[in-house]
C-alpha cells in the first residue's frame, strides 16, 4: 500500500514538471508561428528619411512594442487598440541599421525584419515580406530626391540579372531558384544596399494590389491554389481575425478607407494558408495647380536642407569652435610682437637723439644717494659725541640735527667749489709776481 500511494506521487511530480515544461515551449512557438508579425514601410531608405513598423495581432495591453539589439523605439501609437502597433522612426542614420521585431512584456517575439539605412543615393525597393512561389514580383531602383524613372542594373548574388529603362524588374511566376540577394546601379548615382528576396513553398496564393489603393476605389482580394484553376471557398483575416468568408474565393471592398488597411490572408480548407499581405490606403489629396504643386516642392526642399544644416552644425561645431579659439591666439600674439617691436623703435630712436641722456640720470642719482649717506653719518656720529650728557630739549635737539646737516651739505659745496677751483687754468709768471704783491 505505501509503496503504491508513492508511485502515485512520483507520476504526480513527474506529470507536473512536463506540464511546466510543455506550457512555456507552447507560448514560444505560437508567438514565432506568425500570431504576431511585423510589417515595415521599406527594408532600405535614405538617411533623415522616416521608416515605421507595424505590428499584428499583438495584445497593446501586456506591453508590446518595437525594438532592435540597442533599445526600444519611443515613439509609438495604437491604430487599433487592442491588436495594431505602429512605431517611426523619423530621422534615421546609418548606425541605426539591423534587425526590428515586436516584443512584448512576456517576452514573446515576432518575426524579425531586416533594415538598411543608406547614406548613398541609391535604393533598390523590394518586398517586405516573403513571397509566394507562382507570384509576380517587381523590384524597383530608386535614386534620391528624384522621381522620375532612371535607367538600372539589377544584380542578384553579385551577378547581373537583367536591365530596365524604367529603373524596374518584374519576376515572372517567381521560385525557389529567385530567393537570394539583390541590388541595383544607377549610372552616375552608384549601388544601392543588398536586400534579400524570400520565396515560400506554398500553394495556397493571396492576390491583393501592389501597390497603395486610394481611398474610395474598389478592391478585390483572390485566394486561389496554385494547382487548379477552379474557384474554392476560402476564409479571409484581417490582422490575424477572420474578416469575411466567401464561397467563390474572392473578397471585394466597394470603396476603400484608412480603416481598411492591414495584413490579410486567406485559407483553403484542406490545402492550407496563404502568406500575409500588407495592404496600404492612400488618402485622396487634393487637386493643385503648377504654382501650389511648385510651392509645395520648395518648401519640402527647403525643410530637408534645414535639417541637413542642423544634422552639420551638431557634428562639426565643436571643430568650428578650436579654429576660433585658434584664430584668437594668434591675432593676440600679434598684436603683442607688434606692440613690442614699437617700444623698442621708440627706445632706439631716443637713444639715438640723446646717447648721454641716461648717464646723466644715473650720476645725479649716485650723488643724490652719496649726500643722503653722509647725512646719515654724521647724524649717528653726532648721537654718539653726545651720549652720556644731559639730555637737550627739543628745540635744542632740532638745532643740533639741522647744524650737521647744514655742515654735510657745506662740506659738499665745500668739496664741490675745491673741484671748481682745480679746474681753474694754471697761474702765469705775472700772475705770480701780482700775487706776491698782493701777500706783502
Amino acid at each position: 500500500m505505501e509503496v503504491t500511494a508513492l508511485c502515485i506521487r512520483l507520476l504526480v511530480s513527474l506529470l507536473m514538471l512536463l506540464v511546466a515544461h510543455v506550457q512555456p515551449s507552447y507560448s514560444q512557438k505560437s508567438a514565432s508561428d506568425g500570431a504576431v508579425r511585423i510589417v515595415p514601410t521599406r527594408l532600405q531608405t535614405f538617411e533623415y528619411e522616416s521608416v515605421s513598423f507595424t505590428c499584428f495581432g499583438v495584445n497593446v495591453s501586456a506591453g508590446w512594442s518595437v525594438r532592435n539589439a540597442k533599445e526600444f523605439l519611443k515613439a509609438c501609437s495604437n491604430v487599433d487598440m487592442t491588436s495594431t502597433l505602429n512605431c517611426t522612426i523619423g530621422y534615421p542614420y546609418k548606425s541605426d541599421s539591423g534587425e526590428y521585431w515586436c516584443e512584448g512584456g512576456g517576452g514573446a517575439r515576432s518575426n524579425t525584419v531586416n533594415i538598411t539605412v543608406t547614406a548613398g543615393s541609391v535604393i533598390l525597393e523590394s518586398p517586405v515580406l516573403p513571397v509566394m512561389e507562382g507570384e509576380d514580383v517587381t523590384l524597383s531602383c530608386t535614386k534620391k530626391k528624384t522621381s522620375s524613372n532612371l535607367p538600372a542594373d539589377f544584380y542578384k548574388d553579385g551577378l547581373r540579372v537583367g536591365s530596365s529603362s524604367t529603373g524596374e524588374m518584374i519576376i515572372h511566376r517567381v521560385s525557389k531558384s529567385d530567393e537570394g540577394n539583390y541590388k541595383c546601379n544607377i549610372s552616375g548615382a552608384g549601388d544601392s544596399p543588398e536586400s534579400w528576396l524570400h520565396v515560400r513553398d506554398g500553394s495556397v496564393i493571396l492576390d491583393s494590389p501592389d501597390v497603395p489603393v486610394k481611398e474610395g476605389d474598389p478592391m478585390t482580394l483572390r485566394c486561389r491554389n496554385k494547382n487548379t484553376s477552379s474557384n474554392l471557398k476560402a476564409d479571409f483575416y484581417k490582422n490575424g481575425r477572420l474578416f469575411r468568408s466567401s464561397s467563390t474565393g474572392e473578397l471585394t471592398i466597394h470603396s476603400v478607407s484608412k480603416s481598411d488597411e492591414g495584413l490579410y490572408k486567406c485559407r483553403i480548407s484542406g490545402t492550407g494558408e496563404s502568406p500575409g499581405r500588407q495592404l496600404s490606403v492612400k488618402e485622396e489629396s487634393p487637386t493643385y495647380d503648377g504654382s501650389e504643386k511648385k510651392s509645395e516642392d520648395s518648401n519640402a526642399e527647403r525643410t530637408d536642407r534645414t535639417v541637413s544644416k542642423q544634422i552639420y552644425f551638431s557634428r562639426h561645431y565643436f571643430v568650428l569652435l578650436w579654429i576660433v579659439i585658434i584664430v584668437v591666439l594668434v591675432l593676440q600674439l600679434l598684436v603683442i610682437g607688434l606692440l613690442y617691436r614699437k617700444k623698442q623703435l621708440v627706445l632706439l630712436e631716443a637713444r639715438m637723439n640723446d646717447p648721454n641722456k641716461d648717464l646723466h640720470d644715473v650720476i645725479r642719482k649716485d650723488k643724490k644717494k652719496e649726500g643722503a649717506a653722509d647725512a646719515a653719518d654724521n647724524l649717528s656720529l653726532y648721537r654718539d659725541t653726545n651720549h652720556g650728557t644731559k639730555p637737550q630739549t627739543e628745540k635744542g635737539q632740532e638745532e643740533s640735527l639741522s647744524q650737521s646737516l647744514n655742515s654735510s651739505f657745506s662740506d659738499d659745496d665745500t668739496s664741490q667749489a675745491l673741484q671748481n677751483e682745480s679746474d681753474d687754468p694754471p697761474l702765469t709768471d705775472s700772475d705770480a709776481q701780482y700775487a706776491s704783491i698782493d701777500t706783502v
